[in-house]
């Protein structure tokens, strides 16, 4: 019996199931669920691959054997090569590949997986054809040759643009709101991708919560992974703060809208002293 392999996502948001085929719509935080849809009567679940820097592992250990299911957490873009090996009591045992794939969050392009070749076992994955691999390639290099350098967007209040390139950030001032919360909205004169967000403070907060959010204003939807803590900062330090896997959410029209909403619990909170900065690919 052949060796199957069934792939759904089944945390933060529920992503249909997936039979026996590739999938690129996985993003970073996803929670992948592997379960065998054939027979069998031994079963051997292996990440042959995933992308550098990723600790993913199957989950829990004792169901690599099994039928499932088993799961791993989605820490990186880039692939995740998975094999199935079935025993059916037969003279040979069925083994399958399928490659489970986040796309890069700026341009979609689409990583390959160390394994994707054509061999005496057949395509692998089960439904990567043999041109499959240098087509992928070729479009990922072709992306990459159309956009264009990095344009970095500073933030003044009322969305006042510098376009300077690498000149430091614009210090951030604006009017404190009566709910200890400051609203900056800016804008982004061509079509552009949010690449990254940096931010500094000189000193930090001592006024109990201080979190950073921004919006996109079209989607309606968060640029950030999650809202920052920014008492977790270190003082004087720039900081990377980590975007959403959701592209939509990181994409702007020509004058397309973000919106930085800083949040504290100090009566007297003015924004001073903060430092951000907006990264943007300009096509």
């Amino acid at each position: 019996m052949a060796a199957e392999i069934r792939s759904e996502v089944i945390a933060p948001v529920v992503k249909a199931a997936v039979d026996n085929a590739s999938r690129n719509d996985l993003a970073v935080n996803d929670v992948v669920q592997l379960t065998a849809i054939g027979g069998g009567t031994t079963f051997q679940w292996t990440l042959v691959f995933v992308p550098e820097g990723s600790t993913a592992v199957l989950t829990p250990a004792a169901a690599a054997t099994t039928a499932g299911p088993a799961t791993f957490t989605v820490d990186k873009v880039g692939p995740y090569l998975v094999r199935l090996v079935v025993d059916a009591g037969l003279a040979t045992e069925s083994t399958q590949y399928v490659r489970l794939r986040a796309l890069t969050t700026t341009l979609g392009l689409h990583l390959v997986a160390a394994g994707e070749r054509r061999d005496s076992s057949g395509v692998i994955p089960v439904d990567v054809d043999i041109e499959g691999w240098a087509n992928e390639q070729n479009a990922n290099l072709l992306a990459l040759e159309n956009s264009s350098t990095s344009r970095d967007y500073h933030i003044k209040w009322l969305g006042t643009l510098n376009t300077a390139g690498s000149t430091p950030a614009t210090a951030v001032t604006g009017e404190k709101q009566a709910d200890n919360t400051v609203y900056y909205r800016g804008w982004c004169p061509d079509a552009a991708t949010l690449l990254g967000v940096t931010v500094y403070m000189g000193s930090l907060n001592t006024q109990g919560n201080y979190s950073l959010d921004i919006t996109n204003v079209a989607t309606a939807a968060s640029c950030l992974n999650a809202v920052e803590d920014m008492n977790a900062l270190v003082a004087s330090t720039v900081t990377d703060v980590s975007l959403t896997g959701v592209p939509a959410d990181l994409s702007f029209a020509s004058n397309g809208v973000w919106e930085i909403t800083l949040t504290s619990d100090d009566a007297g909170f003015d924004g001073a002293e903060v430092y951000i900065n907006l990264r943007f690919g300009v096509s």
